[in-house]
């Protein structure tokens, strides 16, 4: 395994890790009415808010490689059909389960609902994913355009300027309550990541290995703080407390994004070091993150509408970590015997 390829595997298997404790403490969080307890499992999760991010970056380390020809039929017969083919094929399968083992709707209704899941986007709360993917990929060919015919002082521009529009007007706005008139004819926060991914692969952004550790743990504390903060004062600040709540639940706030940079650019600083087991086990979950990313949202589900299991009332946080861990179990070794199916594992 190449070096470069080493350090994005880590990467996205520590992502995945990661991506499954933000949804399970999110999960938990909906079981108490308590600010305490919700800020608490809610700092949690927000500190794995650069998870997804950095799954972007390393899409853009990937594709937005020079040397990596792009063909329109490689495109839509692999990236966007694998896409597509996801979303339809899952968000049947999650139809059926909300159907038969939570709602018990006809068949009629679940007919209805995966129109609505697919067309819509009323499914799980973890696949917009596939949408933003599905549009990423779909705009590829002129992200590449961009990547391979601009200079580093270009790219690092639009860093900026994206950045600039992209998060730091919005974090303005949402503080102040005021719509400011200066916007920038791009839709989305996720291409900054895309092109971050690209820049800090390449070098053409250098930044130390300790000083993107730093900004990690410096990012994450202000992160957990802010949270139980924003909690904390629901009641006696309730202004307050909906403006930092509101900040902390989008990819576009700038501490996420010096987050997602310290990460990706400390794990990068890794990859001529190797570490034969961890490396392995990272191998498998890297290879297995798109299948564990789909599934385990059903095993959550499962636990807690299904079972009904309430970990709050079993061992509080400690039990809400072995769902965690049981859950990313599960999750791969699902995803592991489906990548045995002909044709599914081209998918998954």
């Amino acid at each position: 395994m190449k070096n470069k390829i080493l350090y994005l595997s880590r990467l996205k298997a520590l992502a995945c890790i990661a991506v499954t404790v933000l949804h399970t403490f999110l999960a938990a969080k909906s079981l108490s009415s308590d600010p305490a307890v919700q800020g608490g499992m809610m700092s949690v999760r927000n500190a794995m808010m650069w998870a997804v991010p950095c799954f972007v970056m390393a899409s853009g380390a990937l594709l937005l490689d020079n040397k990596r020809v792009l063909t329109m039929k490689k495109l839509f017969g692999k990236y966007v059909f694998r896409m597509v083919t996801a979303l339809i094929a899952f968000s049947v399968l999650f139809s059926l389960f909300d159907g038969i083992l939570i709602n018990h709707t006809p068949a009629g209704g679940i007919v209805k609902d995966i129109f609505s899941d697919i067309f819509l986007g009323t499914g799980w709360i973890h696949m917009w994913y596939i949408y933003l993917l599905i549009g990423i990929y779909m705009l590829l060919p002129l992200y590449k355009l961009i990547s391979e015919h601009s200079s580093p002082g270009q790219l690092r521009y639009l860093m900026l300027v994206y950045t600039v529009f992209l998060s730091l007007i919005p974090f303005i706005e949402t503080l102040s309550g005021k719509k400011l008139p200066f916007y920038i004819c791009v839709f989305s926060i996720y291409p900054l990541y895309l092109f971050l991914g690209h820049v800090l692969h390449t070098g053409i952004i250098k930044l130390p290995k300790n000083a993107c550790g730093i900004m990690f743990l410096i990012c994450t504390g202000i992160t957990a703080m802010l949270t139980v903060y924003g909690y904390s004062v629901s009641k006696s600040a309730p202004e307050t407390s909906g403006k930092l709540i509101s900040l902390l639940g989008v990819y576009s706030f700038p501490v996420y994004i010096a987050a997602s940079i310290g990460a990706f650019g400390y794990i990068r600083k890794t990859r001529n070091k190797p570490f034969p087991v961890l490396d392995t086990v990272a191998a498998e979950l890297d290879n297995c993150s798109f299948g564990i990313y789909l599934i385990h949202m059903a095993v959550l589900k499962y636990i807690f509408a299904v079972m009904k299991f309430n970990p709050l009332e079993h061992g509080g946080t400690i039990t809400v970590i072995g769902i965690c861990i049981i859950t990313l179990v599960v999750s791969y070794v699902i995803t592991r015997l489906l990548k045995l199916v002909p044709y599914v594992n081209r998918i998954i």
